[in-house]
């Protein structure tokens, strides 16, 4: 029966009764299809918490999942059709299914949740009070596991008190966290749950994945507990086999799925994981398959790879916080001859980091046409407004048509972002624009930004003229302003610092001590101290410094000083006059 009904042999059957015509012909496969149909609703199946075998399924049962999935597959909307008590013994048939439910299921679960919901709960429960330390679920709870994400969010909350009670059994505790973790139960309180156990007695079967579930909801208090508890082992050997049941347990391996949650996966955590994990499932002890021969992996070989793929997640990261992670490992690696490899995987990463992406078909045309290609993402976009900002600084500093002198009638910032911003939008040509002052989430507002045309990406200018600031307040606009305020979107990752010099100041005093004694020399302090800092801003991948002198093709220092403390006596003199009349 089960041949002639059944298409791939994953299930007991499939419902396919018209296999059976060619056999049989057309009259015996409609009786057997009828037939099957009748029986399941005549026939009562047992759940195993009512006293079913766990190793026999009865012909009989097997004959009424037939008739359920001929149904199911032949008739529109048969679960609108059914009774709550239709319903529930429908589930109870579905429990018996080879290798996983019935595809029907969860259509039937769709139509009566609480009836399908409390059948698949009691045989849970029923297994977890029966669990033995060496036995493990092959029926409704390893089920849910692997194919029951469509009653998770309503069976993982009612699971909640068995996940919290004791637990005997590893592997059931991983099918109960499989469905917890794939439901919408919180991560605050899966990691209240996960570090209530972590923390109590060590065991070392149960601790690892309480450590792994912890890390995976919350890795900022779960990393630091991990390595206190590793430290606090005695035993060499005992802290081996934390460390190697717990990469496992959170990345997973041959035998077993990585089924924590994902907030560890960034690569600040990534890094901290590595490093721990190289310090305790040490490089010198890894086992050497290669060449060797046929092998059974156990435990350590799982670990090694899932050890090495923190490694591959960082190396595979593109940006500059995976780089500068690289560069950490390179110095702090527990083991001193991976060191240098470390280093020459950072190298690697920062060359293939430095490359574009390629073009596509239509930034090819255009700049065929138009010497120009239109900016796809940020980072394009970045170069591309340092280019147009060199562009005028070259204008401005050496064009015979410079207006240097006319812009040095002024010292307000104002007018120079009103002046810049202006010219920068006359030569966008559509492939950028650069909206008036924009008013971020704090009331705060950067200078300039520009904006992609096709892409949500804006770099962010901040624009002084160095004539009215000093030294370290310009330092000081450039790291916390630019750096730790207007790049903090993960949006923008890159950012032009702008200076105009009109000519009124001839130095600046510098944060560190010395004296910038030019406007060049400024340019270099502040770039210099951008190189210092840089580390500290991960998510700052680059941050340009640009300098427009209209000292170069204006009036120089001695002129435009005067100019301006003239200006300055006759605005005083008219404001004067005025309060007068």
């Amino acid at each position: 029966m089960r041949s002639a009904a059944n298409e791939n042999g994953n299930h007991w059957t499939e419902g396919n009764w018209r296999s059976l015509i060619k056999t049989y012909g057309e009259p015996v496969a409609s009786a057997f299809r009828d037939a099957a149909v009748r029986f399941w609703r005549d026939y009562q199946p047992l759940t195993q918490s009512q006293g079913a075998p766990s190793n026999q399924t009865p012909s009989a049962l097997i004959f009424g999942l037939t008739g359920l999935a001929i149904e199911a597959r032949e008739e529109e909307h048969w679960v609108q059709r059914l009774s709550p008590t239709d319903a529930e013994k429908a589930a109870q048939y579905a429990l018996a299914e080879l290798n996983g439910f019935p595809a029907w299921l969860p259509d039937l679960y769709g139509a009566f949740p609480g009836e399908v919901g409390a059948i698949l709960l009691k045989e849970i429960r029923h297994e977890l009070a029966s669990e033995t330390s060496d036995g493990e679920s092959h029926y409704v709870l390893y089920d849910m596991a692997w194919h029951g994400e469509w009653a998770r969010d309503q069976i993982a909350t009612a699971l909640l008190p068995a996940l919290k009670g004791k637990r005997v059994n590893p592997r059931n505790l991983g099918y109960l966290l499989s469905i917890v973790q794939g439901s919408s139960v919180s991560d605050v309180e899966l990691a209240q749950i996960a570090a209530r156990k972590a923390s109590t007695k060590f065991d070392p079967i149960f601790s690892p994945i309480w450590f792994a579930t912890w890390v995976g909801v919350d890795p900022d208090a779960a990393v630091p507990a991990l390595a206190a508890r590793l430290a606090a082992l005695n035993d060499p050997a005992e802290q081996t086999n934390l460390a190697l049941r717990f990469v496992v347990s959170l990345l997973g391996g041959r035998r077993q799925e990585g089924r924590a949650r994902l907030a560890y996966r960034t690569v600040e955590h990534m890094k901290t994981l590595y490093l721990l994990m190289a310090r305790y499932i040490r490089e010198e002890d890894d086992i050497e398959r290669a060449g060797k021969g046929v092998y059974s992996p156990g435990l350590r070989d799982d670990a090694q790879d899932a050890r090495n793929a923190l490694f591959a997640f960082i190396r595979e990261t593109p940006g500059k916080e995976a780089y500068l992670a690289l560069m950490e490992m390179e110095r702090a690696h527990p083991a001193a001859n991976s060191r240098p490899w470390m280093g020459f995987h950072a190298k690697t990463k920062a060359t293939l980091d430095a490359d574009f992406a390629p073009w596509r078909p239509s930034q090819v045309k255009e700049f065929n046409e138009a010497r120009v290609a239109t900016p796809a993402n940020h980072r394009e976009l970045w170069y591309f407004g340092v280019e147009r900002l060199e562009d005028l600084k070259h204008e401005l500093e050496h064009g015979d048509e410079s207006i240097a002198s006319i812009l040095q009638g002024t010292d307000q910032e104002t007018e120079f972002r009103k002046f810049i911003g202006g010219w920068l939008r006359g030569k966008a040509g559509g492939r950028y624009s650069i909206p008036p002052e924009e008013e971020l989430a704090d009331a705060k507002r950067p200078d300039l930004r520009f904006r992609g045309a096709t892409f949500d990406g804006p770099v962010p200018i901040e624009l002084k003229v160095a004539d009215n600031w000093t030294g370290p307040h310009l330092f000081e606009r450039m790291e916390v302003q630019l750096a730790g305020d207007y790049l903090r979107d993960v949006r923008s990752s890159r950012g032009i610092f702008l200076l105009v010099y009109i000519g009124t100041k001839k130095s600046w005093d510098l944060s560190g001590g010395g004296k910038a004694e030019s406007f060049e020399a400024l340019l270099a302090a502040l770039r210099q101290y951008w190189s210092v800092i840089s580390s500290q801003y991960p998510n700052v991948e680059d941050l340009a410094v640009i300098g427009i002198d209209l000292t170069l093709r204006g009036l120089d220092t001695k002129t435009v000083k005067a100019a301006t403390k003239a200006r300055k006596s006759a605005e005083k003199d008219k404001t004067a006059g005025s309060v007068t009349l």
